[in-house]
């Protein structure tokens, strides 16, 4: 019933159309896709250079803000100096003034959960005399430093003219502030206690650990009636500078509420002797032993000591690590900022000297370095997402390639059966009829069925056209058995007779029919004459 679907007009039917629709689809589709492959790395060749160039110039940029945010911050620090030193010493104003004063802090807390506080800005506030008594001291005191704190009166008075009475052992501010002269500041060098590894915070690397206290001390001179009768000192407590950079991670443009290190995106901060002041590692930041002297810093001729790299960072003293870092910090040195590839351009240092220029700090370098450092691949993130794009549109040109091959082969196979069904169908009937009428089953043949084949106006034609030849051929070949026959009794006539004119012909048959003719002769003789055949 179904012969047509194995026939081989249906076969060839079937691969002219594939030919003629699926290989023109397949040949344009692959020349798009060669297109966009070849666009895609054109483009992402020559759009990288431009696209690394626009994030290094928006790093650029993001760590010369934070650096004049760092400025700006210790600008206002120094203005509430010279603003407290110009008023009465009173134990009051003191603590009102430093309670007024916060910052906000952001972090995760060890147990997973995000806090935003606030925390005063000053660790101490402190009025010292002329010998370098104490007289009035407010300091900020934390029962859980640094989430619960608070300025409170200080009554553990000192005479901090001794460095080792100075709360960080080995402070000089006092015989510094002695030289000042009226109007003038002095700033110190950030200070405070070494964290050691196995108890200092790292951010995401260790959350439950301490948090590094240290401060920055500014001192002025305080004048009543036009005379010096004391020093205003005032420690700012460096938590809120390392908050600078605490949140930062140069490939993200999206602060963080905290940073991993390990992961080599983060930003730290350097003094001009190099030095780290801020750092997602606190255990790496600059600090003294309980006696007050330094503790040592990383070093090239203790790298086979494990505890190394767990010590305060120096750049300076780090070039062992990755030439760049001394670099870095002579780069500082001339006020600088820009990039700098380090580790065979594996890693991006995007630097910017902070323009705070007071006290000691009255150098091209300023108050320091801000350092945003990342790895290199980190910049080609944009020509990385425009490739992505290009790639997300090869694989959606290749599923839309793939859903019109399919359609069309449904499409082509369904014309192909359609086809097979109007016209291989009734040329396979008129092809059975032939072969009945070439093996003479006549009585099978059924040309009134066969006038009724349809398939098209073409091949109902044709099938009617046949049986009215198969008609006539029937009519003839009955009248031509008809005509065969007559003419087979006329032909076994004929040869009965030539049969008999041969034998009668033969020698054999004359002398045969001589002998049976004397014999009749003879025969008729007696017959005729008895007695003398008696005789």
């Amino acid at each position: 019933m179904f012969r047509w679907l194995t026939s081989g007009l249906l076969l060839r039917i079937l691969s002219a159309l594939l030919i003629v629709s699926v290989a023109p689809i397949y040949v344009i589709i692959t020349f798009t896709q060669q297109s966009y492959k070849t666009t895609q790395v054109d483009v992402v060749t020559q759009s990288q250079k431009a696209l690394d160039a626009k994030a290094i110039q928006g790093l650029e940029a993001r760590s010369i803000m934070l650096a004049n945010s760092v400025a700006d911050f210790l600008d206002n620090r120094e203005n509430d100096l010279r603003f407290l030193a110009s008023q009465t010493p009173d134990i009051n104003t003191y603590k009102n003034f430093g309670s007024a004063q916060n910052g906000s802090l952001w972090t995760i807390k060890s147990d997973g959960q995000p806090a935003n506080f606030k925390m005063p800005l000053y660790q101490e506030i402190v009025f010292v005399d002329m010998d370098g008594n104490e007289q009035i001291k407010i300091s900020n005191e934390c029962s859980e430093y640094p989430f619960t704190c608070g300025m409170a009166e200080d009554n553990q008075l000192k005479n901090v003219s001794k460095p080792a009475n100075t709360l960080y052992k080995s402070e000089t501010y006092f015989s510094e502030s002695v030289k000042l002269k009226p109007n003038e500041v002095y700033i110190g060098a950030p200070i405070g206690f070494h964290l050691p590894p196995e108890i200092a915070y790292a951010s995401a690397q260790y959350r439950p650990g301490q948090r590094y206290r240290g401060v920055l001390r500014m001192t002025a001179p305080v004048v009543q009636d036009g005379k010096r009768i004391g020093t205003l000192v005032m420690a700012i407590e460096m938590l809120h500078l390392i908050e600078f950079t605490a949140h930062v991670a140069p490939s993200n443009p999206t602060p963080q509420a905290e940073i991993d290190a390990r992961e080599a995106d983060f930003s730290y901060m350097i003094n001009p002797e190099g030095w780290a002041i801020s750092h997602p590692r606190h255990f790496n930041i600059y600090g003294v032993d309980e006696n007050g002297q330094p503790v040592k810093g990383i070093s090239e001729s203790d790298q086979t000591q494990v505890d190394n790299l767990y010590r305060p960072g120096n750049l300076s003293q780090m070039g062992f690590i990755d030439p760049g870092f001394p670099e870095l910090v002579l780069r500082n040195k001339k006020g600088e900022h820009g990039m700098l590839w380090t580790n065979e351009n594996k890693r991006a240092l995007i630097y910017a000297s902070i323009p705070y220029f007071s006290g000691q700090y009255n150098t091209p370098a300023g108050f320091g370095l801000m350092i945003l450092s990342t790895d290199g691949g980190r910049l080609h993130v944009d020509a990385e997402v425009l490739s992505k794009q290009f790639d997300n549109k090869v694989q959606s040109l290749s599923q839309f390639s793939f859903r019109l091959i399919i359609v069309t082969l449904l499409g082509v196979l369904m014309l192909a059966v359609l086809l097979a069904r109007t016209i291989v169908s009734p040329i396979l009937s008129l092809t059975n009829v032939a072969k009945l009428i070439e093996a003479g089953q006549w009585d099978k043949v059924d040309i009134a069925r066969l006038e009724k084949i349809g398939g098209g106006a073409e091949v109902g034609q044709l099938a009617r056209i046949f049986a009215s030849m198969t008609r006539q051929v029937y009519v003839r070949e009955t009248d031509l058995r008809k005509q065969v026959e007559g003419l087979k009794i006329v032909i076994d006539e004929t040869k009965r007779k030539k049969a008999v004119e041969e034998i009668t012909d033969s020698e054999f048959f004359q002398n045969l029919s001589e002998r049976a003719s004397k014999i009749r002769q003879r025969q008729r003789s007696s017959s005729q004459n008895p007695d003398t055949n008696q005789s």
